[in-house]
């Protein structure tokens, strides 16, 4: 009994990645998914949150639609890997080089930031705050920081109203202190997270703007309090803002053909 039930919920997972792939970057209203599977509405909310909680699906806080997760691409591209990650591989080889430190990069996925890739550099003390497929609330780590202050204000305030129970498992980071974050952030022209995740350990960050110049992606390096300050920062935020500006330049040679969905996949809807 207990194993049917077992394959009846896996069957109805399945049913509801199905119906959101057919819509591809569109996206979905919760209605349209019990519509398109013919489920209640109660089992429709259990299996999207179910979905939504394990990063396969989220749902954007600005148009409501649900979508497919891009960790979805994480675990079924083992061989061929996300497809921006993969556009990113020389560049990120290059800053962990280049900074001897560990960098991260980060896309942002709703009301989250999804981490796509790390590389570590060779300075022995390591500073590996996330792992690939790592998600965290918007605002929480500076690639994260940077990613939601590109964003519109308005965005913003839905995106911590959205999160608030989420942040609420970050101490430091709830409403308030995002906001004069962004505001830091914005003034500084990069995020800078000053130990404020794990003590000892700071980061910074700026985006990457895609094809369509609207910051689709997030670069970081992390390392121990004493690399990040004075002089060596702006070292660093210079090699940051080299490697990006390659990055993006890179994706200008010529069309991905996953990036169109990819883009709307992750990047906040203007509807």
């Amino acid at each position: 009994m207990a194993e049917e039930a077992t394959f009846r919920t896996a069957g109805r997972l399945a049913d509801v990645l199905g119906a959101l792939a057919a819509t591809g970057a569109q996206g979905m209203r919760f209605s349209d998914v019990a519509a398109a599977t013919g489920y209640g509405k109660a089992t429709t909310h259990r299996l999207l949150a179910a979905l939504t909680e394990i990063g396969f699906a989220y749902q954007d806080p600005i148009s409501r639609q649900y979508r497919l997760g891009a960790k979805l691409a994480l675990l079924g591209e083992q061989a061929m890997e996300h497809s921006l990650q993969r556009r990113a591989g020389d560049v990120l080889r290059r800053l962990a080089r280049r900074t001897e430190d560990t960098v991260f990069l980060s896309i942002r996925e709703g009301a989250a930031a999804l981490c796509i890739g790390r590389e570590i550099g060779a300075f022995p003390i390591h500073t590996l705050t996330l792992n690939v497929g790592d998600r965290r609330p918007l605002g929480v780590g500076s690639g994260s920081l940077a990613l939601l202050s590109a964003l519109p204000d308005a965005h913003i305030e839905r995106i911590i109203a959205r999160n608030r129970d989420w942040l609420a498992q970050y101490p430091g980071f709830d409403a308030d202190a995002l906001h004069e974050m962004v505001a830091d952030t914005r003034q500084r022209g990069y995020a800078f997270n000053n130990g404020r995740l794990i003590e000892g350990m700071s980061a910074i960050a700026i985006t990457v703007p895609e094809r369509d110049r609207q910051p689709g992606a997030a670069l970081a390096v992390a390392a121990i309090n004493s690399r990040m300050r004075g002089r060596r920062r702006q070292e660093l935020l210079q090699i940051l803002r080299e490697e990006a500006e390659a990055f993006a330049t890179a994706q200008d040679l010529g069309p991905d053909p996953a990036s169109e969905t990819r883009n709307n996949s992750v990047r906040m809807a203007d509807e």
